[in-house]
């Protein structure tokens, strides 16, 4: 969906509006984001425990969206779960807030209920197939958009609907198939399970429909296995960044970003 605001115009307010009625709101859908819908938008935001900034942009629109809107809020990350990540890996809880802030840019850890947020990755699926003795080339025909042999993004359907590729690729094989997605808040790929302490994949993805902080836990011991607990003790941002983000991170100033939210947070 479209990013919408204060005096954003159209079909997607429309929907708002009804959306937002449909939460026990008492607005005139007549597609014009006006003040009373704004009221109600940051309200709502509120409500659900994101920014009340009055934009209407990914997270709110999957809350609005949701079948069980308290189920929804019930999945999100708490107090507790910053803690215990930030007791896990001895650093400041402002360390992990920082963290997840800059590493999810904004994103939730679920679709809907029992729908993690996920992206699907065809060239990985090919290689999976591979490691499990399978000729991937036999399963590509009218399954073009789910297996190929190099990375593109143009099969990407994004949201929910990438489910509607995995479970095409579940149908050939499950384990391949869930090895492929990366999974949650922090987009961990499925074959990374073992770094993440699990004994199966199939544990990797349980835990991770569980809630959010189910999903921090899984970074938590992600960050772990591969050392990078020791930057984030030194507030070493550039470190961990190039580690975690990859050469390129200095591109994204992703080690600024870091060492911003974390004073933001530490306040």
């Amino acid at each position: 969906m479209e990013t919408i605001r204060l005096n954003s115009r159209g079909k997607e307010v429309t929907y708002l509006q009804h959306l937002l009625n449909m939460q026990g709101y008492s607005l005139t859908a007549d597609g014009i984001f006006g003040k009373g819908t704004d009221r109600a938008v940051r309200e709502f935001q509120t409500k659900c425990g994101l920014t009340a900034d009055g934009i209407v942009g990914t997270r709110t629109w999957e809350m609005l969206e949701s079948d069980d809107v308290e189920k929804m809020i019930s999945l999100q990350l708490t107090e507790e779960d910053f803690q215990r990540c930030a007791t896990t890996l001895d650093v400041e809880v402002a360390t992990v807030k920082a963290v997840q802030e800059v590493e999810t840019g904004g994103r939730g850890g679920f679709f809907d209920i029992d729908k993690p947020a996920i992206l699907f990755e065809g060239h990985i699926f090919w290689n999976e197939l591979k490691k499990r003795g399978k000729n991937p080339e036999e399963y590509t025909t009218y399954n073009e958009d789910i297996l190929y042999p190099k990375w593109s993004k143009e099969h990407y359907k994004g949201g929910i609907k990438e489910y509607e590729r995995l479970e095409r690729a579940i149908a050939i094989d499950e384990e391949a198939a869930i090895s492929s997605a990366s999974w949650g808040l922090f987009q961990i790929m499925g074959f990374n399970y073992a770094t993440c302490k699990c004994d199966s994949v199939q544990q990797f993805v349980a835990l991770m429909k569980e809630n959010e902080g189910k999903q921090l836990d899984l970074f938590t011991a992600f960050i772990q296995s591969n050392r990078l607990d020791t930057y984030l003790r030194n507030k070493d941002w550039a470190g961990f960044a190039k580690r975690y983000n990859g050469p390129a991170y200095a591109e994204n100033q992703y080690d600024k970003k870091l060492e911003k939210a974390y004073h933001k947070h530490k306040c």
